[in-house]
């Protein structure tokens, strides 16, 4: 006979799990993002500058890098960065089909406010080892989404479709990149391009909320719900390979898409 301690876990992984895992646990990057305008060829008065020879000097690097977030807040639309504030994402997909966890299906629309509240605690680059690293704090993460879920947990159906609100307090994300300098194809200017990318992260504090589980039952919503707030670190901490993968994912194609629009020639001076 299964304990109620280990349901509670069960449940708690498979629904947070089914929330935050990206498809494509290989490795491979599936967001990149195709953006046809032209790199800058003027330096903006948000991006600094800094040595080429060592851009690390007086923390230089990591005030260059945290000055350029205002702008992504906003958005910089003669480049084709879309405004990281708030975060959108199209869709997730979902599909865990092993053992006593056994779900399938997907969330769209994702919405996803404090990103552009982050405080860069640590960035580097090492030009002659090609690694760019980074460290941010962020207090607060907001999302919301649709979902639409079915599957089972042990010998308890699984069905649901509607709304999901969830809140991170604390998150701190570690970001090491691999990266190597190429020539856009249009202007010949060089670029930094992120080939490889691993990300590690922690969080304070979760709440999370699942409407319309069970096609309505809210006695069974309602114990879902509690656990998943009763054990949201431990959850976090089980899923956490996973999870780093994902968000790995979704920075790949971001970030390549902002420094594929920034030319050295503009922030790494001789």
């Amino acid at each position: 006979m299964v304990s109620a301690s280990y349901w509670k876990l069960a449940v708690s992984l498979s629904v947070f799990g089914s929330i935050c895992l990206i498809p494509d646990s290989h490795g491979a990057y599936t967001r990149e993002i195709v953006n046809d305008k032209l790199p800058l060829q003027e330096r903006p008065p948000w991006l600094q500058t800094c040595k080429r020879s060592n851009p690390n000097e007086d923390k230089c690097f990591r005030q260059l890098f945290e000055g350029c977030f205002p702008a992504l807040a906003a958005g910089i639309p003669e480049i084709g960065v879309k405004s990281f504030e708030p975060l959108n994402i199209d869709q997730v997909s979902v599909s865990k089909g092993s053992g006593n966890l056994v779900l399938s299906g997907g969330f769209q629309d994702l919405v996803i406010r404090g990103p552009s509240n982050a405080t860069v605690r640590r960035a580097s680059l090492d030009l002659e080892r090609r690694l760019l690293n980074f460290e941010l704090e962020l207090p607060r993460l907001r999302i919301r989404a649709k979902y639409n879920l079915k599957g089972n947990i042990l010998l308890l159906p699984l069905v649901g479709n509607g709304d999901v609100a969830m809140a991170l307090k604390n998150v701190h994300t570690t970001v090491y990149t691999r990266i190597s300098l190429r020539n856009e194809t249009r202007t010949g200017d060089e670029i930094i391009h992120i080939d490889e990318m691993k990300v590690g992260f922690d969080v304070g504090a979760m709440r999370i909320h699942l409407k319309n589980l069970f096609n309505g039952n809210e006695i069974l919503a309602a114990s879902i719900n509690s656990f998943l707030n009763q054990n949201g670190k431990e959850v976090i901490a089980e899923l956490r390979p996973d999870l780093e993968l994902g968000l790995a994912d979704i920075f790949h194609g971001l970030w390549n898409n902002v420094f594929s629009k920034m030319p050295t020639k503009l922030w790494l001076v001789q």
